[in-house]
């Protein structure tokens, strides 16, 4: 079972979860545990009673809960549940899983080394390997006993629930993003004094360095083309806003990375552009006329106070 997966709050808005609600308040519930299950590719072994004891064991639930949850969850198509050679298995289409999985690097999510061979027939527009593939044969002929996750993929970090799909208007800011940095210009590249760079603000923010999670997460983003400013900004962020320790506080910053992510946010002018607050009448830059003026009531209250001090004028003078 993969360690951690971001979990989003609009699961909580989500039209199919609420349907599932509706017939089965427990299934609906058993959800946010269940995206801990997925591996890198958005697929599990949807077998009720290795589910019951890897993702459940603490729960009453029974294999027969389970069974019917995967049913639901099928039925209204935030899983595909599919067959392979005798064996069943469940996959969340790549588009929506990515969407919120954005930890998950690009070269990963291309190579398909998931334990659960791919669905031969998916409802959604197939992006990878054909039926008759190679790749898909030899996931056929050697699928492994599929426990979601090897040892080598838990160092991971946390994002969130795949439920909710993407609206026009994200898919064209993500395009958009995409055209505007290429992510093949930094693949390669040494990003060492970028992260350097990055840990050493940590420890002006009162962090005794970047945690190993962040710096992960911000090797993989720099690759991707983020503004290493931007990340230096979720940083102090996350010093700010997070309580208890440096762990906590990184992940702060790392969820405010991924909620820019999702809004197509990788620089610091374009957060700049968004968040910053406007300049107040008092920030904008004054006139010629405006300093004279200030400097003049300036030079007069000094000499004001000047004479006042040494008895020239008493304190009661206008």
């Amino acid at each position: 079972m993969a360690r951690k997966r971001f979990i989003t709050s609009d699961m909580s808005i989500d039209e199919k979860i609420a349907s599932i609600a509706a017939e089965n308040p427990v299934a609906a519930l058993m959800w946010p545990w269940f995206i801990t299950g997925f591996d890198d590719w958005g697929r599990m072994e949807a077998v009720p009673v290795k589910i019951k004891l890897s993702i459940f064991p603490a729960f009453p639930y029974t294999p027969k809960d389970i069974e019917e949850a995967i049913d639901l969850y099928d039925k209204f198509g935030i899983v595909h549940k599919y067959e392979v050679d005798g064996k069943e298995y469940i996959a969340i289409e790549p588009e929506k899983y990515y969407k919120y999985q954005t930890y998950i690097r690009g070269n990963k999510r291309e190579v398909d080394s998931s334990n659960c061979p791919a669905p031969p027939n998916p409802p959604w527009k197939s992006t990878g390997n054909s039926e008759d593939s190679p790749a898909t044969n030899n996931q056929r002929a050697h699928a492994r006993t599929c426990t979601q996750v090897s040892a080598d993929e838990r160092n991971c970090i946390p994002s969130p629930s795949p439920s909710p799909s993407p609206s026009i208007r994200e898919r064209e800011i993500d395009a958009h993003a995409h055209n505007e940095i290429s992510h093949e210009t930094n693949q390669g590249k040494n990003f060492d004094a970028e992260i350097r760079k990055i840990n050493d603000k940590s420890f002006e923010y009162g962090l005794n360095g970047i945690t190993p999670e962040f710096l992960e997460d911000a090797e993989m983003r720099l690759k991707e083309g983020t503004d290493p400013e931007l990340i230096i900004k979720a940083l102090s962020i996350g010093a700010t806003k997070a309580h208890r320790n440096a762990g906590a506080k990184c992940r702060y910053a790392i969820s405010v990375l991924q909620g820019w992510a999702q809004e197509g946010i990788r620089t610091l002018k374009q957060w700049e552009a968004k968040y910053a607050p406007a300049p107040k009448a008092r920030d904008k830059p004054k006139t010629k006329a405006e300093e004279k003026e200030e400097a003049f009531q300036k030079a007069r209250e000094a000499a004001y106070r000047m004479l006042q001090a040494e008895g020239v004028i008493s304190g009661d003078t206008g």
